[in-house]
């Protein structure tokens, strides 16, 4: 303890500004898997569900994170992550990170050449939209929404004519081939049974052969970064207390959130200009292998901060051989809640995957509300658990992250629809700039939110509240031209900016009230999405990222409230929640795979989300305030 008063009269430890470069990482990657997302749905063939297993691999890297660290520190009745302490479990985890970076090299890079003639069956069996292209990258074939129906794909350069002039080719495309000027392509619609026939063309005439990656060996190497990702979170944001006054530790993790939001409105940017350049408007043909830059960068970045905190002193927490509060009820049902992910491993083995995922959720749900209901009856063994206002907390979290993500990583295709906000759909070089500004919407709420932990006037604070969210729009308007992308079909964004500002105030930096405002703005922006298209639409959409913003605190501040020395163990089992993120995206991409759904449609996931986290807030200001806590008096600050 007397390490920590001595950091405390000290100003912020200088490591502190290395420990905000982790806190970047999160942030650029997690929002990069948006552009990486539709981009693999194209390269490996995927469905829309298939495309949403990197979501899937990622974030339930958390879970399995937390888990681990948990049944651990339960069976042995220690904290390990105090006992190890919070500067080694950043330095494992960013060593963890660069296996996972170093294993995801060769994984791209490891593909298997076959003869189109062998896709047949592959392609009979198609999705809606769910595409093949060839080795070089010249042909297409995409499933189209009519029945039966698909189109041959030419990219539209000079070794185009060979095939858009083809005779065998065009005896089975009977309205010939049109140009596409806008993706520079040419189209060909044919009908299911001449699909053999084009398939023996493109191979006699033209000696075409497919390239098949192994995703599931890149789905393995993200889980692994991602695992590092979960030790660097569940140690980052105590340490970052500790690097400094702990009386301004609120300041420090405000900071370091705001460092996370500009990681994650920069990510898809960077990671569109790997993978294409700054080429627009075409449907750009491209190389995996390019993202390999980013992963040497990603290992070097992470080495180097691994050597600085393995060199540099710094504080450690006084409280290393703390006793781990033991709940075998609570344990079991956490147990319980990994019998329903391994539930939705195994259909994912079987194919199975729509049905076992919402069997998986459902179960979830199931398991955390029957223990609210037991607790009531009897407390004993449930630990933190007992208090209702944290296991619907932990619902809360579980729907917030999976509204978060499955609202970004689904937007990919949804802007690919043709008819959506073009006739013909954006092309993949075109999607960075929707895309960072969903992400950008969290840096935007998350700075305003961030507002209320600094000691300003109240007059000071409503300035700030309407100035800063103009702020950071300025700065993904700035990051986008930057990269070259037209900025001024984002400008009547601002609208939507405006309806966030009335949403602080509304909210009057009350957690239970703000929450209540943003879940029924949220519910109201996805329904005007789902029965408009276009810009209006496109935008409400988006708009979801303002109103998930400044969920978390939110969310974290109601669940926790009120448990005393379960604080700890509340907060454990909240992170663990984050398996949302790996599971409602898949739902939804599910419901996109189905043709009478379609992608547009499946946007009733975030719909539902949005409402239950309304619902939330209400139900849980009513158990808190029959506590005789004050929820109006917590503080809503930024994660």
């Amino acid at each position: 303890m007397a390490q920590q008063t001595k950091q405390g009269s000290q100003s912020t430890h200088p490591s502190f500004f290395v420990l905000i470069l982790v806190f970047f990482f999160w942030g650029f990657l997690a929002a990069s898997n948006s552009i990486f997302i539709p981009f693999c749905k194209s390269h490996f063939n995927l469905t829309q569900l298939e495309s949403q297993l990197i979501d899937f691999s990622f974030y339930s890297a958390y879970f399995i994170g937390s888990l681990i660290l948990y049944l651990a520190s339960a069976a042995r009745k220690v904290d390990i992550l105090n006992k190890i302490g919070y500067k080694k479990g950043i330095i494992y985890g960013l060593l963890i990170s660069v296996l996972g970076s170093a294993i995801m090299i060769p994984c791209v890079n490891k593909e298997k050449i076959v003869p189109i003639k062998e896709t047949v069956s592959d392609i009979s069996s198609f999705q809606v939209e769910q595409q093949l292209q060839t080795s070089d990258r010249q042909v297409k074939i995409r499933r189209e929404k009519e029945k039966d129906t698909y189109v041959l794909l030419i990219s539209g350069n000079e070794a185009a004519d060979k095939y858009i002039n083809n005779p065998h080719l065009l005896a089975e495309i009977p309205q010939g081939f049109t140009k596409d000027e806008e993706h520079h392509q040419y189209a060909g619609i044919f009908n299911k049974s001449s699909l053999e026939k084009i398939i023996n063309t493109l191979e006699a005439d033209h000696q075409q052969t497919v390239t098949f990656g192994y995703f599931a060996l890149i789905l393995m190497a993200l889980f692994i970064v991602a695992l590092g990702f979960s030790l660097q979170q569940t140690a980052a944001n105590p340490f970052a207390i500790l690097l400094g006054d702990p009386a301004k530790g609120a300041h420090r993790l405000n900071l370091a959130g705001g460092i996370n939001s500009f990681g994650t409105t920069i990510g898809p940017i960077i990671v569109s200009m790997l993978l294409f350049g700054n080429i627009k408007g075409g449907d750009v043909s491209t190389d995996i292998s390019k993202i390999n830059t980013l992963y040497i960068l990603l290992i070097v970045l992470f080495l180097v901060a691994a050597a600085i905190f393995a060199f540099v002193k710094m504080p450690e927490s006084s409280d290393q051989n703390e006793a781990f509060e033991t709940s075998p009820k609570a344990t079991k049902s956490i147990i319980g809640i990994t019998l329903m992910f391994i539930l939705i491993l195994l259909g994912l083995v079987l194919k199975y995957e729509l049905p076992f995922f919402v069997a998986g959720i459902v179960g979830i749900i199931g398991i955390l509300f029957f223990a609210k209901t037991a607790s009531t009856g009897n407390s004993e063994g449930w630990g933190a658990m007992k208090y209702p206002q944290l296991t619907l907390g932990m619902l809360a979290i579980f729907i917030y992250v999976g509204v978060e993500v499955t609202i970004a990583s689904n937007l990919g295709a949804l802007l690919k629809h043709p008819g959506f906000l073009t006739p013909k759909g954006l092309a993949e070089s075109e999607l960075d700039p929707y895309v960072s500004l969903f992400w950008g919407s969290m840096m935007i709420g998350r700075w305003t939110g961030a507002i209320s932990v600094f000691n300003v006037s109240k007059a000071t604070r409503k300035i700030l509240c309407v100035i800063v969210p103009f702020v950071a729009y300025g700065v993904i308007l700035g990051a986008n031209v930057i990269k070259g992308n037209e900025v001024s079909e984002l400008y009547p964004y601002v609208i939507c900016i405006v309806i966030q500002i009335i949403g602080f105030f509304a909210g009057q930096d009350k957690p239970a009230k703000t929450l209540m405002v943003f879940g029924l703005l949220g519910v109201g922006s996805v329904l005007v999405g789902l029965f408009t298209t276009g810009a209006l639409a496109t935008f409400a959409f988006i708009s979801g990222g303002l109103f998930c913003s400044v969920m978390w605190p939110s969310i974290f501040a109601l669940s926790i409230g009120g448990l005393g020395k379960y604080t700890g163990q509340g907060s454990a089992f909240l992170i663990m929640m984050i398996l949302g993120g790996s599971l409602v995206p898949p739902v939804q991409g599910g419901l996109a795979d189905i043709p009478s759904i379609g992608i547009h449609a499946s946007y009733v996931i975030p719909a539902l989300c949005f409402a239950y986290l309304a619902f939330f807030a209400f139900r849980v200001k009513n158990i808190l305030k029959s506590q005789g806590i004050d929820y109006e008096s917590a503080i809503s600050g930024g994660h």
